[in-house]
């Protein structure tokens, strides 16, 4: 039997502005462990959106 995937696509920007209005502060780690435990999630990509002067750090 052929095992299924489950991705995660999450937007930063909304990600972020969410937990800061709850006054909350995001542990990534604990967050991915999260994913993976209670949906699954096998692979979860975080988009930062694109800012010009990042873009050694998209390269």
């Amino acid at each position: 039997m052929k095992k299924e995937n489950n991705y995660a696509f999450i937007d930063s920007q909304n990600l972020n502005l969410a937990i800061r209005y709850l006054g909350w502060e995001l542990d990534f780690a604990k967050f991915r462990i999260y994913l993976k435990d209670c949906f699954g999630v096998d692979k979860a990509y975080l988009f930062i959106g694109f800012v010009n002067d990042n873009q050694p750090l998209y390269t």
